[in-house]
């Protein structure tokens, strides 16, 4: 069920209204500007590197734009953007009211599948990137899926994937291991990927 308890409420209710965008605002950013964009954020994986003349964008326009792009690694890099910075989920949930049809669904499929990996790889994650607040639950709902406490994560995350003709499982958990060892992760910590933690038949335990 829908996570809308008080405060987080409050929190993203006042982020959403410093984040709404034009329906179809998303169609004019070219694939430079989102990458840039995920740069800017913290999410360097993709190339190419800024050359400094993108447009820059706001984090909606930044969202919506992934959402609706035709590159799939560009879409997947959008759960990633979720897991560097959860911060911005309360600003997803209000650009998912200015969605329609193909876009809507792709941005509530990549919230959902990293509000489960924030769960299914809590300890990876946390030894990454420290201590982070958790993606609220949203869209599952709708989505007919779990909430995220089931299996850590992991059994929403199967049910999401095992709708798509293709391996998002795997894709899944490239995005993890991309965003761990990416060239502008923090020199503080270790980069890992998830295969470096081994047994994996529980990965939400702390």
């Amino acid at each position: 069920m829908t996570n809308s308890n008080g405060p987080a409420l409050g929190a993203a209710t006042a982020q959403n209204e410093a984040c709404s965008v034009a329906d179809g605002a998303a169609n004019t950013f070219s694939r430079d500007d989102l990458v840039a964009g995920l740069h800017a954020r913290g999410v360097c994986y993709l190339t190419p590197s800024p050359s400094g003349d993108e447009k820059a964008l706001g984090d909606s326009e930044l969202i919506a734009g992934i959402a609706a792009a035709e590159d799939a690694r560009l879409r997947f890099a959008l759960a990633g953007l979720f897991l560097v910075r959860p911060d911005l989920a309360a600003c997803a949930v209000g650009v998912d009211a200015t969605l329609r049809g193909a876009a809507r669904d792709e941005l509530r499929k990549q919230y959902v599948a990293a509000m489960y990996l924030q769960r299914l790889w809590r300890t990876h994650l946390r030894l990454q990137f420290g201590d982070t607040p958790l993606i609220p639950e949203h869209f599952t709902s709708e989505l007919g899926l779990p909430g995220p406490e089931q299996m850590h994560g992991e059994l929403g995350l199967r049910m999401l994937c095992e709708r798509s003709p293709y391996n998002d499982w795997s894709s899944y958990q490239q995005v993890v291991d991309l965003i761990g060892s990416q060239p502008c992760s923090s020199g503080d910590v270790i980069p890992l990927k998830a295969s470096d933690e081994g047994d994996q038949s529980n990965p939400g335990r702390q």
